[in-house]
């Protein structure tokens, strides 16, 4: 018991000597958007957004990116007034580390599943969809968005 406190107290100083070294490059050193949210909520935790773009495929859907430091960006994709998908650009994050927090803010205590391994997951439930490509970008959807946005985007390609 004692060593266990005396790790995270160990942990919790070497993260606040990072932090005021190197800056809050890691995703577990901000606040993340919890999908379900609005952009008003967005706007409370990294105050105003820098553009919005409407998502010329899917009515009802716009992305509002916001500048929050130096390290990071994100954008956030809003349909039918509630967030359905953010985007995490860290310009000197860890993907290991950030997949990890990624996987712990976003799981609901669900497990994850890989698709494919380092690139795709889908959470237990099937509700939610997390990607990454190559640092420094890391995206989560709920399914139900992805699923509408291939559609509009699939009928505005055909013509139909």
């Amino acid at each position: 018991m004692v060593l266990k406190a005396f790790n995270r107290f160990i942990e919790n100083l070497v993260d606040r000597v990072r932090v005021r070294v190197l800056g809050p490059h890691l995703l577990q050193d901000i606040r993340l958007l919890p999908l379900g949210s609005t952009v008003d909520d967005a706007i409370s935790l990294y105050g105003p957004f820098d553009t919005e773009e409407p998502n010329e495929h899917l009515p009802q859907s716009s992305c509002y990116c916001f500048q929050l430091n130096d390290l990071h960006a994100i954008d956030v994709w809003q349909w039918k007034g509630r967030v359905h998908a953010v985007i995490y650009h860290s310009a000197r994050g860890d993907a290991d580390m950030d997949l990890e927090t990624m996987f712990k803010v976003y799981g609901e205590d669900k497990c994850w599943h890989e698709v494919n391994k380092g690139y795709t997951y889908h959470r237990d439930d099937k509700n939610v969809r997390l990607w990454c490509s190559a640092m420094p970008a890391i995206g989560v959807g709920t399914v139900e968005y992805m699923t509408a946005d291939s559609e509009a985007k699939r009928m505005v390609e055909h013509g139909g």
